[in-house]
This record gives structure tokens, sequence and C-alpha cells, in this order.
């Protein structure tokens, strides 16, 4: 019998053979995951972030966005339950300061929009004053709700120092404000 006939017959078989896969008995050996959110949380009146934002990538950006998001979901469906429930500040202090430029609005439009809905649920947005100036960027070039700081690493002492809790989800490692992901987006005067 020729190979094409022998694997035509085994492929036949095997359509018409019911395949059940059985877990291991081992499988899971520490039981199964449960699902709780805080039971005290309304203990705690307000919930204060400060995230990092240094990517080498100016459209990381728009991922991390689902990690702000999920946050404010979160709270809002689980608590605190307090008038005020959660603060969170966004210090951009690398190569993604291109993005709050308005002349790459088109190119960042998505980006943009997510950021100004999240500025209007209260999110605070934070520019580095150093990493614009070295983009060639004043206060004047950046979306209206930015807010230039004088640096991104005192911004972030600043706010901990206030109490809020520092979160790097996805911040690249310490980067220049240059990088060969923003230079076509740099508009030096």
């Amino acid at each position: 019998m020729n190979k094409k006939i022998q694997m035509s017959i085994l492929c036949a078989i095997f359509m018409y053979v019911p395949v059940t896969w059985a877990e291991p008995k081992d499988a899971a050996p520490y039981g199964t995951a449960k699902f709780s959110a805080y039971a005290d949380i309304d203990s705690i009146k307000q919930l204060k972030m400060v995230w990092d934002f240094n990517f080498v990538d100016p459209k990381a950006v728009g991922m991390v966005f689902n990690n702000v998001a999920a946050l404010l979901r979160a709270t809002s469906e689980y608590g605190p339950k307090e008038i005020d429930p959660l603060k969170v500040v966004i210090v951009s202090h690398g190569p993604e300061v291109v993005v709050w430029d308005k002349r790459n609005y088109a190119k960042y439009k998505e980006i943009v929009d997510r950021a100004a809905g999240l500025a209007n649920q209260g999110v605070r947005f934070e520019v580095c004053r150093n990493a614009a100036k070295a983009q060639g960027l004043e206060p004047e070039d950046l979306q209206g709700f930015i807010t230039v700081v004088p640096a991104g690493p005192y911004a972030l002492a600043y706010w901990q120092a206030k109490g809020y809790g520092l979160n790097a989800v996805g911040a690249t490692m310490p980067t220049s404000p240059i990088s060969d992901l923003n230079k076509a987006d740099l508009h030096k005067k």
C-alpha cells in the first residue's frame, strides 16, 4: 500500500474515533483558584497611584492604558466607595513624549483620544520639561490636558512622598528622550 493511501486511511480513522482528554490526576495538586475582591476595601478611603511612563516605543503608551482602564473599572466596581476613591497621575518622561505633541495628533490619534478620555475621568497627565525640551517641545506644543513639570524623576518622587504608590507596569529601562522609534516624530525648532 502506498504512503498516500495509508495516510488517508489513518486520517479517516482518527476523524471518527472520539478523543477525550483526561486531566492527569496530579494536574491540580494545589486545588482550584477562586475569585475574591478585597473584603476590607471600604476601610481604605482612597487608592493613589503614580504611573511611570518611559517607553522606547511611543506606541507602548496605548497598551499600558489597558492597565489604567482596568484599575479604573475595578475601583468603580469593587471600591473603595468613597466620593473620590481613586487618584491616578501619569508621569511621561521618555521617548513617548512625542505622542503628546499636537503636531503628531494624526499619527497617535487613538492613543491621544484615549488619554483625553482618561483625563476626563480624573487621570492627571504630567510631562517632564527636560524630556520635552530634548525633543524640541515647549508646553504650548503639547495637548491641553498635559501639565509640564520640572523633571520626571522629581515628579515621581513628589507623588510618592504624597502617598502615591509607584506603578511602572510596562515601563522600559531608563531611556534617552530620543530613540530610533521616535526620531521621525520630532519637530525641532
